[in-house]
């Protein structure tokens, strides 16, 4: 139908063309016999484009009059057709996921099971080697088998932040949550997106929610103490570093923490505990002189 009007109109079009062009020559042969001679090219000039400018204004007017119901009809029918291809896109999904459904009834849970952990499986080895989009792919099958698969999710997740995919990432930790409300990884995880967003506050609340589920990892004390430290919470980074101590008590990183989360928070029994420990494990360090100088002006 489109097609056909178009056809109308580039023929009409190409007329309108035709007139312009088959009448320019009288155009150019206007009266202008009383003219002085010396303005006679001049004037001629200004008339025939003055003429040819009005027809060619006449012209895209009743083109754009022509033309302006198609382009609403034909806006008109890409918002249907795009609404219609939505419906199809969700009722193939419907009917997929039942189909699925329907087979996976029909095998025995072993066998389920089974599927689900090769596919996680193989997505977590093209993760591991860098293949994102086959990762990504491995994981999404695994879903639709299971939509309460949370390995599935993690590794979807893991993809999504690999791949800089920051809000699909955030949205799948989120999901794998609320599948397993003790995850302590999912919590580690979307507190690094908060970080990412600049959103600190935020981040600290899941790590701490993390360290609680989980103590036993020193490395997330002390990320915790930074995190603290950069929103001017000195005391409360002090209990976290002093565990990640006790966890790595001769970690030269996390003394060196341990030192100036002291010092900041004034406790300089903390701060020259920490310095001990420091020279010992550490002995050239290049901050112990300016460690010390600064625990002295502790009152």
């Amino acid at each position: 139908m489109y097609q056909i009007i178009l056809v109308i109109l580039g023929i009409g079009l190409l007329g309108m063309v035709f007139i312009v062009v088959r009448k320019f020559p009288q155009l150019a042969n206007l009266d202008l016999e009383n003219l002085p001679q010396e303005k006679l090219a001049k004037k001629k000039k200004e008339m025939v484009l003055r003429r040819v400018r009005a027809g060619h204004s006449r012209l895209m007017l009743s083109f754009l009059k022509l033309t302006k119901p198609v382009g609403k009809l034909w806006g008109s029918l890409q918002l249907k057709f795009r609404i219609y291809v939505g419906k199809i896109e969700r009722l193939l999904h419907h009917e997929q996921r039942v189909k699925i459904k329907a087979e996976l009834a029909q095998l025995p849970s072993e066998a389920v099971d089974s599927k689900l952990t090769n596919l996680v499986a193989e997505g977590e080895r093209d993760f591991q080697a860098g293949n994102l989009e086959k990762a990504e792919e491995f994981f999404i099958a695994a879903i639709k088998l299971d939509a309460k698969f949370a390995p599935a999710y993690r590794g979807l997740g893991d993809t999504y932040l690999a791949k800089g995919a920051l809000p699909e990432a955030e949205e799948t930790y989120q999901f794998l949550m609320q599948l397993t409300p003790k995850d302590d990884n999912a919590m580690v995880k979307i507190s690094e997106l908060l970080e990412k967003k600049g959103e600190i506050e935020k981040a600290i609340n899941f790590l701490q929610q993390a360290v609680i589920v989980n103590d036993s990892l020193s490395s997330r004390f002390y990320h915790l103490t930074e995190l603290l430290l950069r929103v001017n919470q000195p005391s409360v980074g002090k209990e976290a570093i002093v565990q990640a101590v006790e966890l790595e008590p001769r970690n030269p990183k996390y003394l060196d923490l341990l030192v100036e989360t002291g010092i900041l928070c004034g406790d300089k029994d903390l701060a020259e505990r920490g310095l001990r420990e420091l020279g010992l494990v550490n002995p050239q360090n290049q901050k112990l002189e300016s460690f010390q100088g600064r625990i002295h002006a502790l009152k």
